[in-house]
C-alpha cells in the first residue's frame, strides 16, 4: 500500500469544502469537533491528507480540550440535555423526553419544564431531530424575550431600528443594516445579560455610525463606559453555547 495511502487511514475523519474565495487552505474544527479543510478551487485535494498529518498534533489538542469542556459540564452539552439554562432572561427549563409516535419531535411546553416525543429512530439520528426542534423553540424564546428588551433599550438610547430579525448565525452575534434592520442571534440567550445589553448597545448605536469610527465608540461609551471589556468578553463567549445548537 502507499504511504499517502496509510497517511490518510491513520487521520481522523474530516471533509474536505471547495471555496471559490479560499486564497489558501483552511483546517477548521467546528464545536462539534468535527474537521472541515477548505480548499481554493485550483488545489490538489490529494495534498490535504499531508497537510493534515503535518498539523495532526494541533489537530488532537484541539478535539482533546473540546472533550475535556464536555466532560466537565456533561449536562450542558449533552445532545439531550436535561437542562436548558437561559443565562440572558435569567430562565432555566427542565427536559424529559419520551418517545413517540411519528418522524417528527413533538415539543410540549408547561411552566419551566419541556416534553419532547422523538420518533423511534437510531440514537444518532434522534440526537439531531431533537436538537434541530430544541434550536427552532430557541427561535420562539429570543423573539419573545429580546424583540421587548431591544425596543426599551432603543427607546433609552434614543436610536429608533425599523425591523429586528432572529437568525441563527454562525460568526456574529448581531449586526445593523444601512436599511435600520437589527439582526439578532438566538443563541444571545445562553450569554450573561451585561454581554446582550451590550451587543444591543453595539448595534444601535451602528444606526448612527455605520462604522467603527472614534464616533462610533464615542457613541458606545456613552451608553456603556466599560465597552471594551464587555467587547473583549463578547469575543469569547462562544464558550456558553451548548453542543446541541451546533447540530
Amino acid at each position: 500500500m502507499p504511504s499517502s495511502q496509510v497517511l490518510s487511514l491513520s487521520l481522523p475523519d474530516y471533509a474536505v469544502r471547495v471555496s471559490p474565495r479560499c486564497k489558501r487552505v483552511l483546517i477548521k474544527i467546528n464545536p462539534l469537533g468535527k474537521i472541515e479543510v477548505v480548499i481554493p478551487r485550483d488545489f490538489d485535494p490529494r495534498q490535504v491528507p499531508a497537510i493534515l498529518q503535518q498539523r495532526r498534533r494541533w489537530l488532537e489538542t484541539h478535539q482533546a480540550k473540546l472533550k475535556a469542556r464536555w466532560a466537565e459540564a456533561p449536562h450542558e452539552h449533552a445532545l439531550r440535555p436535561k437542562q436548558i439554562q437561559l443565562r440572558a432572561v435569567n430562565r432555566c427549563w427542565q427536559v424529559d423526553y419520551a418517545p413517540g409516535s411519528g418522524r417528527q419531535v413533538r415539543l410540549q411546553a408547561n411552566g419551566e419544564r419541556l416534553q419532547l416525543h422523538y420518533p423511534q429512530a437510531d440514537n444518532a439520528e434522534a440526537d439531531v431531530l431533537i436538537s434541530q426542534r430544541l434550536q427552532k423553540w430557541l427561535i420562539v424564546q429570543a423573539r419573545q424575550h429580546f424583540l421587548p428588551w431591544l425596543t426599551q433599550t432603543a427607546e433609552e438610547l434614543g436610536l429608533p431600528y425599523a425591523k429586528v430579525c432572529i437568525r441563527a448565525q454562525k460568526t456574529r452575534w448581531g449586526s445593523c443594516s444601512a436599511r435600520r434592520v437589527i439582526n439578532l442571534n438566538r443563541n444571545l440567550l445562553f450569554l450573561p445579560s451585561p454581554l446582550v445589553r451590550y451587543l444591543f448597545v453595539h448595534e444601535l448605536s451602528h444606526i448612527r455610525h455605520m462604522n467603527h469610527s472614534p464616533q462610533f465608540w464615542r457613541q458606545v461609551a456613552k451608553h456603556e463606559p466599560d465597552y471594551r471589556r464587555l467587547d473583549t468578553e463578547l469575543g469569547q463567549a462562544g464558550k456558553y453555547l451548548p453542543r446541541w445548537v451546533h447540530v
